[in-house]
């Protein structure tokens, strides 16, 4: 057993072996979690802490989320081993290029909007896609080594359990479907399951917030102040996005979890902060013939120490920069060393921090909440701890570290999560619905300039919106929603082929949402945005058509309903039919028409 094995239950597994691994991919830094379950054995996480680049690093279990690419397109260098200074050098002398923050080219529209998201460049030619395969085939290349070196007869026993292998990806509150299949297809890419069959059942998700909540309640501390009714709010503080959730304990023994409100994403991760020291440091060097070294100087230092230990404008804090042998009394550096104020450092950290404060109140406002747990990279800043202690709407709350370094909470917690999914009840962000045709009349309000088509009962007017679940509803994890579907036919054995609905989502502000999802060019209006298509294969339905007489003689309609889970960590479907007063299910399939 490795040295920094965790156990999480107290009973043993009873189930059939198999090992569950958690890939925790942040902006700034990755980690890698697994659990190797077996019959009669403890339930326990493995951390897993050896990385190349980082040996002298002993039990670190995150590595940065760098990669260095050649002027080809390969990946040459991950993780820590991008710092190496041989990769380094190669790098200078063989034109390499680094891609880092490449997740935030994932984020989808409501999350970038407001925020003003500046992105790094890609490397030439290298694609999102690839970024991402190359860094889970390297993170599960490692945690296969890790395995067989640290568990008992470690490679004999991964091999025998490869197949039943399930792998959690945990991501931030305001991805949805669209991120989890592209995160699905890259997960093939890399080699983590062979096709896509097979990613359906074994790549599970998790929102990083969730997978925190999961983390927090197996620290024993916690767990004793767990009672039913208990509110607990969740900061995860990360790299780039800070989510927050608010839960209630529904029940303790076993441990059962609702979502209260919809889950809050916002864009004040470290990176914001890392950046705004970067914009002064560049001033401040500017007039300086090594000015692009001394900022990497200082920049480094800033992130290793200052930004970390900083708890108020009364610290100043002293950053490297240029070496023992630099000195300039105009810049203020001595002996290679520079002194920034407190208070400079303080507008660093503020635009962040406003933004975190501002997210948890709305979450907490009108609850008496109990707990306030902060967790994630950014959330062992004293600074940030300390503002969120004496904010308005969290005074008088107990803010609650757990024990150890936080930013491993994620990967730990999606490990639990899988195994034992405590939370029974989300809110939904967004509202999910479909487009559909609007009567006529009257004619008034949104509905006035717009074209109208004839229709069998009537005139319509195209492009309205039919809301299936409204946005903050809270829903069971199991509950399904139905939506009828019918196709009319004119003979008795008609070509059932496939059969597409479009699900949309509203990420607006206007409550309720637009009678109208599209303008009157029949363009898709601001806040709505396209999901997925369901595709159902109705040649299975054949023994559902029923024959029917109408004004104009005999036809044929199948009957049949769409079934969604929205209250899941993921969206699923289904569809439902009649045959002899008999109910048929079978899957449908949701396909994305992003990140092609």
């Amino acid at each position: 057993m490795s040295s920094n094995a965790q156990g999480f239950e107290e009973t043993r597994w009873q189930k059939e072996p198999k090992i569950v691994i958690a890939f925790d991919i942040g902006t700034t830094y990755a980690a890698v979690a697994l659990a190797h379950l077996y019959k009669g054995g403890k339930q326990t996480i493995h951390r897993v802490t050896t990385w190349p680049g980082q040996e002298n690093q002993y039990e670190q279990s995150k590595i940065p989320s760098e990669i260095f690419y050649d002027k080809d397109g390969r990946a040459r260098a991950f993780g820590a081993e991008v710092g190496a200074y041989e990769n380094q050098d190669k790098a200078e002398e063989e034109g390499w290029f680094l891609a880092k923050h490449w997740k935030l080219h994932l984020h989808p529209p409501s999350m970038t909007s407001e925020s003003n998201l500046t992105l790094d460049e890609l490397p030439p030619g290298v694609s999102i896609p690839q970024i991402y395969a190359d860094f889970m085939r390297y993170l599960y290349q490692q945690t296969r080594a890790y395995f067989h070196s640290r568990i008992v007869d470690g490679e004999r026993t991964w091999n025998s359990l490869k197949k039943s292998t399930e792998f959690v990806l945990a991501h931030p509150n305001g991805w949805g479907w669209n991120e989890q299949n592209f995160l699905r297809v890259a997960a093939v890419s890399a080699g983590l399951v062979s096709s896509a069959e097979e990613a359906a059942k074994k790549i599970l998700f998790v929102s990083e917030a969730e997978a925190s909540i999961h983390f927090v309640t197996i620290n024993a501390d916690f767990g004793k102040q767990l009672k039913r009714n208990l509110k607990v709010a969740v900061c995860d503080a990360g790299g780039s996005t800070v989510d927050t959730t608010l839960y209630t304990v529904d029940k303790v023994s076993p441990l059962y979890l609702q979502e209260k409100r919809a889950s809050a994403c916002v864009q004040a991760g470290a990176i914001f902060i890392n950046r705004l020291a970067k914009e002064h440091f560049k001033s401040k060097f500017a007039d300086e013939e090594d000015r692009e070294d001394f900022v990497a100087d200082a920049l480094k230092s800033f992130e290793t120490d200052a930004k970390r230990s900083f708890g108020g404008p009364e610290e100043d804090k002293t950053v490297a920069v240029g070496g023992v042998r630099f000195s300039n009394a105009q810049l203020g550096v001595r002996r290679g060393h520079m002194t920034l104020k407190g208070s400079l450092i303080q507008q660093f950290f503020d635009p962040c921090i406003d933004q975190i404060i501002s997210s948890v109140n709305d979450q907490i406002r009108g609850v008496d909440v109990d707990f306030l747990l902060l967790v994630g990279g950014f959330g062992e800043s004293p600074y940030l701890r300390n503002r969120i202690r004496t904010g308005a709407e969290t005074r008088g709350i107990s803010v609650t570290i757990a024990n150890g370094p936080t930013a491993k909470a994620v990967a730990d917690g999606a490990v639990v999560w899988s195994i034992k999914g405590a939370v029974t009840a989300r809110a939904t962000r967004f509202a999910y619905g479909n487009e559909i045709t609007v009567s006529a009349e009257p004619m008034e309000g949104e509905k006035i300039g717009r074209t109208v088509v004839a229709g069998p009962s009537g005139p319509r007017i195209e492009g309205g919106w039919s809301e299936i679940v409204a946005a903050n509803t809270v829903i069971e994890d199991k509950h399904e929603t139905s939506e009828p579907f019918w196709v009319l036919y004119s003979t008795s054995h008609p070509d059932l082929s496939l059969f597409e609905e479009t699900i949309y989502s509203y990420e607006g502000s206007e409550s309720p949402p637009p009678m109208f999802m599209r303008d009157n060019y029949g363009n898709l209006k601001p806040g709505f945005r396209k999901l997925c298509d369901i595709h159902v294969d109705l040649s299975k339905m054949r023994g559902g058509l029923v024959s029917e007489v109408g004004p104009h003689g005999r036809y044929w309609i199948l009957h049949f309903n769409t079934i969604l889970t929205f209250g899941g960590t993921e969206i699923r479907a289904a569809v439902t039919w009649k045959e002899k007063n008999k109910t048929m299910r079978s899957k449908a399939i949701l396909v994305s028409s992003e990140f092609a």
